[in-house]
């Protein structure tokens, strides 16, 4: 990968032209620990969730950058699936495709991961969590996980670490594609994309929608998902893009195998539309003003009979508003020099009916945050921030992160050292629901340091890194009604390995060792495994045909079984799953491809009493123009 330099103007010109560059040109499949994995790239990637544009191996914060290339080639649908390869990251999902899927950070809740699509914070307003269950890959670009407490950048949620999704930027001439796909289950998906730039106007879309009768009774899941970016260039210091997405999904919902509940429905129904526009008023400062609107509704029917319970019909909805705007400024103070601040203002409305109680509240809150960045030569970065946060619902909070990045000349090792502190607000539900609600509450909370190395051992053939890393939680929320009672521990270690052998060929091998413990009994957090690792692997056979493998090792790891009560604790067994996937180019614009999934049908289940899917294949073809 070419090096940007952070401490002149021409590096700085040379960082935007860069990120254009990104959206337009082809790279290889890109994933470690850390920075980009860039083997034989063509373009640089740069990270724009630390909110500075930076080459990946120029920033302190241990980042995973996953691109569209990889996300094409392993013939993937969902994000959550995309996450399961990656270090650090344990994805739990309650069964069969349309579950409830969650996604732990470094062992942190699902709550703690604070999720955004182009930088727009898009968790839930109702109870502040993000259900991975029906998003899909459509018109993403990249995937940027950042690890470690993140607050100090983004406020609420950040706690284990933050998940951004930015969409792509359309370029050149008008393009497009068609796909079809039928597979295990009658699955079937339809997919099609467009795009198109000039010099002064690109637009970028893609949908889809699919459908999938899964293994269960009463487990048919049917999603619809749309997203596209227009971006527009007034001039070379003004530029302005609407991203809106739409996601849709109907599913239902068996509850475990010890119930097999016939005729639960649930439905969910996700839009945003964000405005962001970027400035330059002078060469030393840049704007970047945020503008959203969020919805999100939730619906539940449960009709009688509705085992285990034997109670008469229950129905549920939520309706959930969040408004943001975020006001950026970086200040290029001298050379080697940047400071960063911004103000941001969310308002969270939520409406929720049962078929016993209903309620409807708004928390407003208002952030001011800061971060400073030294970089006196491309080897050596450090960066302090701090941030403070007004809620209507609890008063305020303040956070701070600091964080330095050293490339060690002759061996070019990179060495990263990072602590820093996160908050979660308790979400409405918490604060507000009727009987269960307590308004006293107070922020959970968190301490964090990692520590990491990462050494290329041949050029651009080899890389390995380690990352150490450990939190401590307080206030955590627990109990009916709620209180601040909880507090647990996680530390581990994420290791990742990156070997191309041959242009055509690449190799890449995860591990993550965690020691997750709840301090109060010593107990490991549930779902969360101390052992999990993947191996993946990408061969270009000839120019035509294409294959690729993964391989996904999980090791034991507790839960709980609602089956009996009270609950007990259990333990899921250890489980590995294995896909293949194949692709050939049949003609200059058509291409046919297949994949097995879980090719050995292991039996295994992410969540107590919710089966996974045994070995299932599809087959499709994709058309472009």
């Amino acid at each position: 990968m070419k090096k940007s330099g952070v401490t002149s103007q021409k590096s700085e010109v040379a960082l935007a032209t860069a990120a254009l560059l990104a959206t337009c040109l082809p790279t290889l499949a890109q994933s470690t620990n850390s920075p980009t994995h860039d083997t034989n790239s063509i373009a640089p990637v740069l990270v724009t969730g630390t909110r500075f544009a930076v080459a990946p191996e120029n920033t302190s914060t241990p980042v995973t950058v996953i691109t569209r290339e990889e996300i094409d080639q392993r013939q993937l649908q969902f994000v959550a699936d995309v996450l399961r390869a990656e270090p650090g990251i344990d994805v739990a999902r309650t069964g069969q495709p349309g579950g409830l899927t969650s996604v732990f950070l470094r062992g942190a809740n699902n709550s703690h991961t604070l999720v955004l699509v182009d930088g727009i914070r898009v968790n839930n307003a109702f109870n502040n969590a993000y259900d991975f269950n029906n998003l899909g890959v459509e018109n993403i670009e990249r995937i940027e996980v950042l690890r470690g407490p993140q607050s100090t950048l983004y406020g609420s949620e950040a706690l284990g670490g933050v998940i951004n999704i930015v969409t792509k930027r359309g370029c050149g001439e008008p393009t497009g594609s068609v796909q079809a796909e039928y597979g295990s289950n009658d699955s079937m998906l339809g997919r099609g994309s467009l795009s198109l730039g000039t010099k002064q106007f690109s637009f970028s879309s893609e949908l889809s929608g699919s459908r999938t009768d899964n293994e269960r009774i009463n487990s048919e899941f049917k999603d619809f998902n749309f997203s596209s970016r227009a971006d527009y260039t007034f001039s070379d210091r003004l530029t302005a893009s609407v991203l809106t997405t739409y996601l849709h999904s109907e599913a239902g919902t068996p509850n475990d195998r010890f119930t097999d509940d016939p005729n639960d429905l649930s439905k969910t129904e996700n839009w945003l539309v964000g405005l962001n526009v970027d400035a330059r008023p002078t060469d030393f400062w840049d704007v970047k003003l945020t503008a959203s609107h969020a919805c999100e509704r939730g619906s539940f029917d449960q009709p009688a009979p509705n085992p285990p319970f034997f109670f008469g019909d229950y129905s549920a909805e939520t309706i959930a508003f969040r408004d943001q705007v975020d006001w950026q400024n970086i200040f290029k103070l001298t050379e080697g020099h940047r400071l960063l601040a911004g103000l941001t203002y969310d308002r969270s409305d939520a409406d929720y009916t049962d078929s016993f109680s209903a309620f409807q509240h708004t928390v407003e809150s208002r952030s001011a945050y800061a971060q400073y960045e030294f970089a006196p030569t491309e080897r050596f970065t450090a960066t302090a921030g701090g941030r403070v946060d007004d809620y209507d619902s609890f008063g305020t909070h303040e956070t701070y992160r600091i964080g330095a990045r050293w490339t060690i000349p002759g061996s070019e090792t990179i060495v990263r050292a990072n602590v820093g502190t996160g908050f979660r607000a308790p979400s409405i539900r918490e604060l507000y629901w009727p009987f269960f609600g307590n308004p006293n509450l107070k922020p959970e909370e968190s301490t964090g340091w990692d520590v990491g190395i990462e050494q290329p051992i041949v050029k651009d053939r080899f890389n390995v890194g380690v990352t150490f890393f450990h939190n401590d939680y307080d206030n955590l929320i627990n109990g009916f009604p709620p209180v601040n009672v909880n507090r647990a521990r996680t530390l581990g270690l994420e290791t990742f390995a990156a070997w191309t052998p041959a242009k055509n060929l690449l190799f890449r091998a995860a591990y993550t060792w965690l020691d997750a413990t709840d301090v109060a009994t010593g107990l490991q957090l549930e779902r969360r495994p101390e052992h999990r690792g993947s191996l993946l692997a990408s061969w270009q056979i000839v120019p035509e045909l294409s294959a690729n493998a993964s391989l996904l090792v999980v090791g034991e790891r507790p839960d709980q079984d609602f089956s009996v009560f009270p609950s007990t604790r259990v333990t899921l067994p250890r489980y590995t799953k294995i896909d293949l996937g194949l692709s050939w180019k049949l003609r200059k614009n058509v291409s046919l491809y297949g994949r097995v999934e879980n090719l050995t049908d292991a039996q295994y289940e992410e969540a107590y009493g919710f089966p996974s899917l045994g070995r299932t294949g599809a087959a499709g073809i994709v058309v472009r123009f």
